[in-house]
């Protein structure tokens, strides 16, 4: 009797809860999967540059100080802007023009020069040198042209005005104020005859010196070095070669 018993048993009670099939979960609803954690940065998008906008307009030069030859025979030669504060006006205006004065800076640099011509000192030096000739009343100097080391032609003072450069220095037989009739022009050069003119400082006055003289028709014997209106000078040095400029002065005539 047991062993019917048992085997009823096993059928009705436990085989069937050992044998039940397992339910099937319910499928997640489909959504947002979240990203799983890492430790590398996530990259960065890039950002669109902005639209470029107009390139930023560059300054302008000074405009020469005297107007351009509209003469296509007699070009006025390139030349950089630096306006000096010393000048003032000739007594007959720009008629009076009927000679050219070439001096030596001596100074050897065209940054120093420059400031002294222009009476607008740059560095501490240039500010030193300044106000000692404004302690001393040895007065400010400039020039219409200034010849740098590299061949550059500034011009400083307007044709038709009065530079200072030659003080009371007057043209061979022919008295009075020098500065109320002539075009000075200054070469960079320390002027102890050791410093020696370059040759692009010659080809520029090659340009220069011959494009003046036609301009203002000068006379050949009117192109002079600073010494040959001023006892007291001695400038140009004796080893700038005058002869090379008064053949090209003359081969436009």
């Amino acid at each position: 009797m047991v062993a019917p018993l048992q085997r009823s048993s096993q059928n009705t009670l436990v085989r069937p809860l050992s044998s039940e099939e397992p339910r099937p979960q319910p499928k997640p609803t489909p959504g947002f999967t979240p990203r799983p954690d890492t430790f590398e940065p996530s990259q960065a998008q890039a950002t669109p540059s902005p639209r470029p906008g107009p390139s930023p307009t560059a300054p302008r030069p000074p405009a020469p100080l005297t107007p351009v030859s509209m003469d296509p025979t007699n070009p006025t030669p390139a030349m950089v802007v630096r306006p000096s504060e010393n000048f003032n006006d000739r007594p007959n205006g720009v008629q009076s023009i009927d000679s050219i004065v070439l001096h030596h800076t001596a100074d050897p640099s065209d940054s120093s020069s420059l400031e002294t011509l222009t009476g607008k000192p740059e560095s501490f030096m240039g500010w030193l040198k300044d106000k000692y000739k404004k302690l001393t009343g040895s007065g400010d100097v400039s020039s219409h042209y200034v010849i740098g080391k590299d061949g550059t032609i500034y011009q400083l003072v307007a044709d038709e005005k009065r530079a200072w450069h030659a003080g009371e220095g007057s043209l061979p037989g022919k008295p009075g104020d020098v500065n109320d009739r002539s075009i000075g022009i200054e070469i960079v050069n320390e002027g102890d005859g050791k410093d020696g003119y370059t040759e692009a400082q010659y080809k520029a006055l090659e340009q220069l010196v011959p494009y003046l003289s036609k301009r203002y028709n000068i006379p050949s014997e009117n192109l002079v070095g600073h010494k040959e209106v001023s006892e007291r000078k001695h400038d140009p040095s004796p080893n700038f070669d005058f002869d090379r400029i008064r053949r090209a002065n003359d081969s436009w005539r």
